[in-house]
């Protein structure tokens, strides 16, 4: 395009937002500086309706992943039922949620509905209201509510005893802490299931190692902590609204695959597949899908979290409608899905994964932007740490996937664009 056209698109799209108005001078010159890398981009880059808006008639009801070409994938479809105890006992698990907030409060809460024996690990404000008054979980999948009098809720983990299955949902910026919360809840049968953002799983398993003092490698198939290390993703609207009150607003889709196990029986080898299936059986409210490939999985949550989380963030704390109502934005979001969908498809690639039916593409970035179209003025996590000046997840959620990709020689020059500014963001506001 010509320097005329640049300035001529510059002045309609500032005319047309009013909110780089509300945003200040900072935004506004990132605005403008996103259209002319768009206009740039546009002539190197072939046309494609792939890039078009995308007409979404979703509605904020029930969101279910779906990807029937994947069959390693097992997705669950479950019914929406007032109710889901079951009469039998033998079915339950006894269930420890380190990280009970957004995530972690709704899960877990969905788990004690279910029947499972659940206690949260809690701190601060959040504690003291929930032990007081109770655990309060507004849903549009139904409200819950755990009275004081059925609320198994802990400061120290040391108090808690230990458990069948461990549920860890802290953000990634506090891994390291990881080993020291869980440890005392462990047996050598315990499963833990990490439903955390970004590329965490090694981190986490030379963690537990260096806790351990014994080789627990994602690199070596023994485990010696516990039974199974397990890896979530979490397709969920929800956010903690207050001391003692969660908000789920929208979706709550669960995957989860095995990071490492210490089994060794030969004659059952999809026995950690079993005991994730069976933990959310009860739970009908939530629908879950196993992942055969947690490295897939990982990638697939990171088409969603680097476009929309990184671009909500980078444009000073958006919300989800005001990003895909965006033209620019919602083109750029496009391109940085297809980076990100580049980047994944050579590490599964080279990891061994030869089948192209594993592989990412147009199927998963329509998932991701029909959910995002139906979220409304959803405010995600990493948006709200900026706001409220907490610290943010950039080096698993953003900084790691960028390295991935200059590791494997893929290049993704939007997205590493997008992690600079958010890197220049966290270390000015020092977050």
């Amino acid at each position: 395009p010509s320097f005329i056209d640049i300035i001529s698109s510059i002045k309609a799209s500032a005319s047309r937002s009013v909110l780089t108005m509300r945003l200040g001078v900072n935004q506004l010159l990132l605005r403008l500086m996103i259209t002319l890398w768009l206009h740039r981009v546009q002539c190197f880059r072939t046309a494609s309706s792939s890039f078009g808006r995308v007409l979404v008639t979703t509605r904020r009801s029930s969101f279910v992943a779906t990807s029937q070409r994947h069959h390693h994938q097992s997705p669950r479809r479950m019914l929406m039922s007032s109710t889901s105890s079951s009469e039998d006992d033998t079915s339950k698990s006894t269930v420890a949620i380190v990280g009970s907030g957004a995530v972690g409060g709704y899960y877990g809460t969905r788990l004690w509905e279910a029947g499972h024996d659940v206690t949260f690990h809690m701190r601060g404000e959040h504690f003291e209201q929930s032990k007081a008054h109770g655990l309060n979980v507004t849903s549009v999948a139904g409200d819950m509510f755990i009275p004081p009098d059925k609320l198994k809720v802990f400061e120290d983990t040391s108090d808690m005893g230990t458990f069948d299955w461990v549920v860890v949902a802290l953000k990634s910026s506090s891994l390291n802490a990881i080993p020291d919360l869980i440890y005392p809840l462990l047996r050598p049968d315990t499963r833990v299931l990490n439903i955390m953002n970004g590329l965490i799983e090694e981190d986490v398993l030379s963690s537990l190692a260096k806790k351990d003092g014994k080789d627990c490698s994602d690199h070596d198939a023994s485990l010696t902590c516990c039974a199974a290390v397990y890896g979530g993703m979490a397709l969920l609207c929800s956010n903690r609204v207050g001391p003692g009150h969660i908000d789920h607003s929208y979706a709550g889709m669960l995957s989860g695959g095995v990071a490492a196990s210490s089994s060794t029986d030969v004659t059952n080898p999809d026995k950690d597949r079993q005991a994730f299936e069976d933990l959310w059986k009860p739970v009908t409210k939530v629908d879950t899908a196993y992942e055969s490939s947690l490295l897939r999985g990982r990638w697939k949550k990171n088409v969603w979290n680097l476009p929309f989380n990184g671009i909500s963030v980078a444009m000073g704390g958006i919300t989800i409608d005001t990003l895909v109502n965006d033209p620019g934005l919602r083109q750029l979001a496009y391109i940085i899905m297809d980076e990100t969908i580049a980047i994944a498809n050579e590490d599964l690639r080279q990891n061994g994964y030869d089948d192209e039916s594993w592989y990412l593409g147009e199927a998963e970035k329509k998932q991701m932007m029909d959910l995002s179209d139906a979220m409304g003025p959803y405010k995600t996590s990493t948006m709200l740490d900026l706001v409220e000046r907490r610290p943010m997840e950039v080096e698993y959620l953003f900084r790691k996937p960028l390295e991935r990709a200059e590791r494997l020689g893929v290049k993704a020059p939007h997205l590493e664009t997008l992690v600079l500014l958010i890197e220049a963001t966290q270390k000015r506001l020092k977050l």
